[in-house]
């Protein structure tokens, strides 16, 4: 065997290998998004929560939230409890001050996305 044709198998080889791997992970399944609303100080909020599941635990991995409060004021209050959120993989989160109609707005949301595990 030479050189070349030895190259070329090795070649072939890690190609088959990539995509028998990308079709591993394009059938595993994607994080789940639950989804829940609340009230925050302009009206209703949406929180979407992208989970992992392994088992039987969920890892929250993302947060999405989406409202009409004011920017200034609401975007920072959200930045800290989307940390919160991540950090204690809950809705126990600690009220931002100046921004209390938010916060409880998106910890309402957080739960009602959370109950959707538990049924």
């Amino acid at each position: 065997m030479t050189k070349e044709s030895l190259r070329k198998i090795s070649i072939i080889a890690f190609i088959g290998l990539g995509l028998l791997l990308g079709v591993y992970d394009a059938n595993k399944p994607g994080p789940l998004l639950l989804q829940g609303s609340g009230t925050g100080y302009n009206g209703e909020l949406s929180v979407e929560l992208q989970v992992k599941q392994k088992g039987e635990n969920f890892k929250i991995i993302g947060v999405n939230v989406n409202h009409t409060d004011t920017p200034p004021i609401a975007d920072p209050a959200i930045e800290i409890l989307k940390n919160q959120i991540l950090k204690n993989q809950n809705a126990e989160l600690d009220i931002v001050s100046g921004a209390t109609y938010t916060s409880e707005g998106v910890k309402e949301a957080v739960k009602k996305a959370l109950e959707k595990i538990e049924k």
